[in-house]
This record gives structure tokens, C-alpha cells and sequence, in this order.
């Protein structure tokens, strides 16, 4: 009995060995940008995304006012292929400029129509750098990635958790969002985005995304 007992824990502990290996091995692997860049735009979108000119005229239908940058080439392996410099949208006022790839841009377009925005403020899109806390590259280093803080007067660092019509609004539009984007990080994720909705077209795990806490560290942002 007491061989059995060392047998079993031996196999356990080898198969402990195994599963931390193989995650080990599939977060190195991961965390090469390279492959980042390749693989992101292509996993798990909500919906099929127009490329190349079909997206630009897709935006021009939509009376986004845009100009047209070409493949913005940044730092490696940062940078936004089709990439746009937004000004405004047909129906919503925004805080100022965003670049974007064209893809995202036509997702925020589309979103903005949705829930009805007449006037967002964002904190940024375009920006070469890494997840906080990792070595993966951020969404926001390709343009596929924004941030927003307020829309219709509704703020989501005040009026987030409140009750009435503007906490409603901000979680209403949270899940509209998951519709045209693959990942909505909002102020429930972590205290980071405790002033913000984060939203972009990586690897969709959950959306909205769920506390920080129930993931992976691939999924931190």
C-alpha cells in the first residue's frame, strides 16, 4: 500500500511537471512579437472585417471624416496596416483625433451608431508598447486597439457603478461593444481601467472581459 501511495504521488507530481512545461513553453512561444503580429488579427473576431480599399470605402459611406496614411510603419513590430487618422464621425463628436487601423475604425463607426453616441471623450489609440505587467504586445501598438472615458456626458471614472440612467447607458454600451469588437475591458476588469473602457480586436477570451483574476496572464491588460 505504501508503494502504491509513492507510485501515485510520483505520477502526479510528473504530471504537475508536464502541464506547467507545456504552458511554460506555449507563453514563450506567445510572447514573440513577431508571431503576435501575425496571429492576433486573425483569432477569434466578432465579426468578418473588410480589408484594404473595400474598408476605406465602407468608411466613407458611413461619412467618417478620415485621411488615409497608408501602412504606417513604427517601431518593430509596432505599426497599422491600412492605417486612418480619424478627425470625426457622421453623428458623433469626438475629444480629437484618432489613428486606427481601418478595421477598428469601422468597428468604432459602427459601435458609435449602435448605442447612439453623440459625444465620446478617448484617451488615446494609436501607441507602441507592451501590456502592462507582460512582454506581450498591446493591441494599441497595431491601431486596433481604443480607450474611451466618457460618452454622452456619461463618465466611466463617476458614473460607472451608478444606478440610475448614465451606469445603464455605459453598461448597456460595454455589451453592445462585444458585437464589433473582440475584447471590452471596462472599470470591473482592474483598477487600471477603473476610468475607461479599453476595447480592441485581439484575442477574445471572455466579453466583456471578467475580472483580472479568473484569467491568465495572457489575458492581462
Amino acid at each position: 500500500a505504501s508503494s502504491f501511495r509513492i507510485n501515485a504521488m510520483s505520477r502526479i507530481k510528473f504530471s504537475a511537471a508536464i502541464i506547467l512545461t507545456i504552458s511554460a513553453t506555449g507563453y514563450a512561444i506567445w510572447s514573440n512579437t513577431s508571431l503576435q503580429k501575425i496571429a492576433l488579427p486573425i483569432l477569434t473576431m466578432p465579426r468578418p472585417q473588410l480589408t484594404g480599399e473595400s474598408c476605406l470605402k465602407a468608411l466613407e459611406e458611413k461619412s467618417v471624416n478620415f485621411s488615409r496614411l497608408g501602412n504606417l510603419q513604427g517601431e518593430a513590430p509596432c505599426g497599422i496596416e491600412n492605417a486612418v487618422r480619424i478627425e470625426g464621425f457622421s453623428t458623433t463628436d469626438i475629444s480629437g483625433p484618432l489613428t486606427l487601423s481601418c478595421g477598428t475604425a469601422l468597428s468604432l463607426a459602427s459601435w458609435f451608431e449602435d448605442i447612439g453616441a453623440k459625444k465620446v471623450t478617448h484617451m488615446g489609440s494609436y501607441n507602441c508598447r507592451t501590456i502592462r505587467g507582460s512582454n506581450i504586445m498591446s493591441q494599441h501598438s497595431f491601431g486596433a486597439a481604443v480607450d474611451i472615458a466618457s460618452i454622452n456626458g456619461a463618465s466611466l471614472r463617476s458614473d460607472w457603478q451608478d444606478e440610475g440612467k448614465k451606469g445603464k447607458y455605459l453598461k448597456y454600451s460595454a455589451k453592445v461593444a462585444c458585437r464589433y469588437f473582440s475584447n471590452v475591458l471596462t472599470p470591473d476588469y482592474n483598477a487600471a481601467h477603473h476610468d475607461h473602457f479599453h476595447l480592441d480586436h485581439g484575442l477574445r477570451l471572455t466579453c466583456p472581459r471578467k475580472p483580472k483574476k479568473q484569467h491568465y496572464r495572457l489575458a492581462k491588460q
